[in-house]
């Protein structure tokens, strides 16, 4: 590995660590508040750190096909925000990521292949054959019917946060912030309204700053990432990100004594490892 690439790679870690921390942050905020409540506080926190970056970043005017699309990814996102915190509120912590997390790989790589008419590799086959076989052991390791509901929300989550990724990339081609910033908009305008509707409550104060660290733990490994791509190849820096998965279970681990069985450590471990064979291939 040259010299120079180095605090690209530290960015990509650093992203992941980013997300991992802000996955664990929404999840424990959602053990003691609503999901809905905890989905809109960190999607306004994101949206506001955004919206001081464009003030002081000050980009060129965007194009209506990009803040549309960007409008259209903010929806996919926050569904897949409210549905990750409820099933790290009720399932493994660990478990649960790693689904999500792998999940949300796989449909970008489906969108490119069958949509827009790209190809797969052999390793991104066999990183897809990994997925799979992770969520059969998340689903064989989740023996309550709890667990089983939070696989199914974190299997949700994969697919709003992929279709995310997809709509985002296609508006981000030459307009990345202000794509990245209506996505925040629109995400925060969902949750908001149907956190009111739904509850109108607002999270209490000892919760506040789980909520506002998920945020601001999202649009940093958000950022990172970009600054990691900007001098990896993109699959490297993916893959580098993608492993944001352990993050939250060594913090769950650390923190909350969460033990995951034999299967359910099979599944991290697949899920894992299929993220970084998409990425890579």
């Amino acid at each position: 590995m040259s010299a120079p690439s180095g605090p690209f790679v530290l960015s990509g870690l650093a992203s992941a660590a980013s997300f991992g921390v802000g996955d664990f942050a929404g999840g424990i905020a959602t053990r003691r508040a609503s999901g809905l409540v905890v989905a809109a506080g960190s999607q306004l926190t994101g949206c506001a750190l955004m919206l001081v970056v464009i003030a002081m970043a000050r980009p060129p005017s965007p194009g209506l096909a990009a803040i549309g699309l960007g409008l259209a990814a903010g929806l996919a996102g926050a569904t897949g925000i409210a549905s990750l915190y409820r099933a790290l509120a009720t399932g493994s912590m660990g478990l649960v990521a790693a689904v999500s997390g792998a999940g949300t790989v796989v449909v970008p790589l489906l969108a490119s292949l069958f949509l827009l008419g790209g190809g797969i590799s052999g390793v991104q086959l066999g990183g897809v054959a990994c997925v799979i076989a992770a969520v059969l052991a998340a689903s064989g390791a989740a023996r309550s019917q709890a667990s089983r509901h939070a696989v199914g929300l974190a299997l949700l989550a994969a697919l709003a946060f992929g279709l995310w990724y997809v709509l985002l990339d296609r508006a981000a081609s030459a307009e990345g912030l202000w794509a990245l910033t209506s996505s925040r908009v629109s995400g925060t305008a969902l949750m908001l309204i149907l956190a009111r509707l739904r509850h109108g409550a607002r999270p209490e104060r000892r919760t506040l700053p789980l909520v506002v660290a998920s945020g601001a733990f999202d649009v940093a490994g958000n950022a990172l990432f970009v600054f990691a791509r900007g001098g990896l190849p993109v699959g490297l820096a993916a893959a580098l990100s993608g492993i944001y998965p352990l993050v939250t279970m060594l913090l769950a681990r650390m923190v909350l004594g969460e033990r995951l069985p034999r299967l359910g450590l099979a599944g991290v471990t697949l899920a894992v490892a299929g993220i970084i064979l998409i990425s890579i291939g």
